[in-house]
């Protein structure tokens, strides 16, 4: 019968691992391994809560009876442990500890210390784990204890790894912990551990036993003592720190015994690693002598050409692809990384010199491939065409998912051909909003939006904040970005822009939003012709659309009236009409985009003008940088027509033509094929 007690908190640290960590990161490739989740339902029992979490009967393992008394000649320089009196009050015989070798990290005779011990040693799960880390301990071992001298620590930290990962390299923790030291992301790139689509050296072997041994080298001078260091290297460096100052006290056996002060995977985590420690000085005592140990791991080391594939280093090594894969764990696709000049890839030990002939002779050498960083606003498919190729071919050499995007500043092989630029077309067309932002140390440029991005990363990209690209465009900072929708940046001369995908103000016809040209272009780019109707006796909204060529609905949607609406002799409503029924004394004087376009080029600055303006003194722009930052000035706009005529410019269904066949309301634009306004979308002149 199982009785279900809500402590809530101490299942959620054991059933949740890695939860303790200071900083996240999304899950990457590996799992936990089968010893780290057996002993992390092993510790539910063995420092669950006095009253159990949940009482099975009958017990298959019962827990151990109260430490009673350590010897004192093995404890180590550390104050007298508190030891809790069990409800039996029976203290267990604790002879067998006596001549234990202790290892070089500090040792306390904890009760937590102890009831590891008897778990290695008397319980058949316990005893299971330990030897399975064990026999792998000296899988790495050599390289480990190496690291950690010259580092100047101690060399049974090599138990930190086993109790992280078990000696496995894609060992994985649910808050993405990855490799032999467990590191998170964001430590991970501090510690100079490259992660991307090609590697992880979270997961090398070398690259992160030295990244650890720094970052542990770091913790201990900071506080002092190892106990405190490895808790920090646990839940986190500031997490600890905040707890310290809480509690005024700097013992980290203290902490353990306190409420809230640490999170349960860290209240075990020291006396677990010197645990293991003790059972690696004293193998016999456990029942481990005899034990058959892992080869250590031993290569030898070339260099070769960024993007190599395994399977050609394979047949030059006369090995296979998953021997390389096994000595290079780091390697995330079956080729090398590209990018750089060479990458030194490890091969079976003694094959190196063989390598080096057979490579010579059998190394691809037509250049089929070539290397290409992906720019911010790049997509596969842009990828494909640059370099005349399908999308699926790209996925197949890069190793990428069907559903896998590429990122800004991945590297992908590409076919070694003479890149090709879209064909020649017209610029495309940007609505701005009305006026102009000037800054004296930025450029304006225009990113072309892709469904589904986030507005945060386009500012962190550019260095600029999403406030002010809110100020610079009409947008709704919750809504979605669409596909072809532009934003107007003015980004800082210090981001390379050759990284991004981008218009330059040459490259793209700007039009201010609401104006005659915009009106006039758009309805052209409909093979219609825009023009403002004087209501005369007699109309009626199907009067005029059927003089005209267009639909009920569009007038309405134009003009934001009801089908409704009753005309009013005078009133001057805005029609689309078909060229061929445009009345000569109605027609514009000049062709509608051309005119707007002269108009437009003798009251505009030139580019380049810099703060410079035609219109006196700049207005302030409230939202703009202090005067420490940036300083634009605002500048009004020339005074366009009133273009109402009831419809709302910044209204997509108003302001877009429709087929004069339509006949209701309905002609509004689908999120498939946007309105004319809504893919003009970016706002600023």
């Amino acid at each position: 019968m199982l009785r279900t007690l809500l402590v809530l908190s101490a299942v959620v640290a054991l059933l949740a691992p890695g939860q303790a960590r200071a900083q996240g990161a999304a899950p990457l490739d590996g799992e936990e391994s089968p010893e780290l989740r057996a002993l992390r339902l092993s510790e539910l029992e063995l420092f669950g809560p006095s009253e159990p979490l949940v009482v099975i009967e009958p017990s298959s393992a019962p827990l151990p009876a109260p430490l009673g008394t350590v010897p004192g000649a093995l404890t180590s320089d550390a104050p007298p442990p508190h030891l809790d009196e069990g409800a039996s009050g029976e203290a267990r015989d604790l002879s067998w500890l006596s001549g234990l070798m202790l290892p070089d990290i500090p040792v306390r005779w904890d009760d937590r210390v102890v009831r590891y011990l008897e778990y290695f040693r008397d319980d058949p799960r316990g005893r299971s784990i330990i030897r399975s880390w064990m026999a792998r301990r000296e899988r790495w071992g050599e390289l480990i204890r190496r690291t950690l001298r010259e580092e100047g620590l101690p060399e049974d930290l090599l138990y930190v790894a086993m109790v992280e990962s078990g000696f496995t390299a894609d060992a994985r923790s649910d808050a993405g912990a990855v490799g032999p030291w467990q590191f998170v992301s964001r430590t991970g790139e501090e510690y100079g551990l490259t992660q991307s689509h090609w590697i992880d050296l979270r997961r090398d072997p070398e690259a992160s036993t030295r990244a650890a041994a720094r970052y542990l080298g770091a913790l201990h001078a900071r506080f002092g003592t190892w106990e405190l260091a490895l808790a920090a290297y646990n839940m986190g460096y500031g997490a600890l720190l905040r707890s310290m100052r809480k509690y005024d006290t700097n013992d980290y056996w203290e902490l353990t015994r306190l409420e809230s002060a640490l999170p349960f995977e860290t209240s075990l985590y020291v006396s677990k690693i010197i645990a293991c420690a003790i059972v690696a000085q004293n193998l016999d005592r456990f029942g481990l002598e005899g034990l058959e140990m892992e080869a250590p791991m031993r290569w030898d080391s070339v260099e070769v050409p960024g993007g190599t594939a395994l399977s050609a280093l394979a047949r030059a090594a006369d090995t296979t692809v998953a021997e390389l894969r096994r000595l290079n764990p780091a390697l995330r696709r079956d080729r090398v990384p590209p990018g750089g000049d060479a990458f030194a890839i490890r091969l079976p030990e003694g094959t190196g010199e063989r390598f080096a002939a057979r490579w010579e002779r059998s190394r691809p050498r037509d250049g089929a491939l070539v290397e290409h960083e992906v720019r911010f606003g790049e997509r596969l498919a842009d990828v494909a065409y640059r370099y005349r190729t399908t999308e699926r071919a790209l996925r197949e050499t890069n190793e990428l998912g069907d559903a896998d995007d590429v990122a800004a500043g991945v590297v992908l092989m590409v076919p070694a051909v003479e890149p090709r630029e879209p064909a020649a077309a017209e610029p495309p067309v940007v609505g701005v909003r009305e006026g102009t932002f000037v800054y004296a140390d930025r450029r304006r440029v225009f990113y072309r939006c892709h469904r589904g991005e986030e507005l945060a990363a386009i500012a962190a990209f550019f260095d600029v904040t999403a406030d002010e690209i809110g100020r610079w465009n009409r947008i709704d900072r919750h809504a979605e970005l669409q596909d072809g929708m532009f934003l107007q940046l003015f980004v800082p001369s210090s981001v390379d822009l050759g990284r991004a995908v981008v218009l330059t103000p040459d490259e793209v016809r700007i039009m201010a939003v609401g104006s005659e040209e915009f009106f006039a272009h758009h309805a052209a780019s409909d093979g219609r012709v825009r023009f403002r109707y004087r209501v005369a006796a007699g109309d009626t909204l199907s009067t005029i659309g059927a003089r005209f060529g267009i639909s009920v609905g569009s007038l309405c949607r134009i003009n934001l009236i009801g089908r409704d609406a009753v005309l009013r002799v005078g009133q001057e409503i805005v029609v689309y009409a078909e060229p061929s029924r445009v009345p000569a004394e109605l027609a514009p004087s000049a062709e509608p985009i051309a005119a707007a376009e002269e108009a437009a080029a003798a009251s505009s600055p030139p580019e380049g003008a810099g703060a410079a303006t035609s219109g006196g003194a700049a207005a302030e722009d409230p939202g703009a940088p202090s005067a420490d930052g940036p300083s634009p000035a605002y500048l009004d706009p020339t005074d366009e027509a009133d273009l109402s005529g009831g419809a709302d410019p910044d209204d997509e269904e108003a302001s877009a033509p429709s087929e004069p066949d339509a006949g209701d309301d309905r002609d509004a634009a689908t999120p498939e094929e946007p309105a004319a306004v809504g893919a003009a979308g970016a706002p600023g002149a």
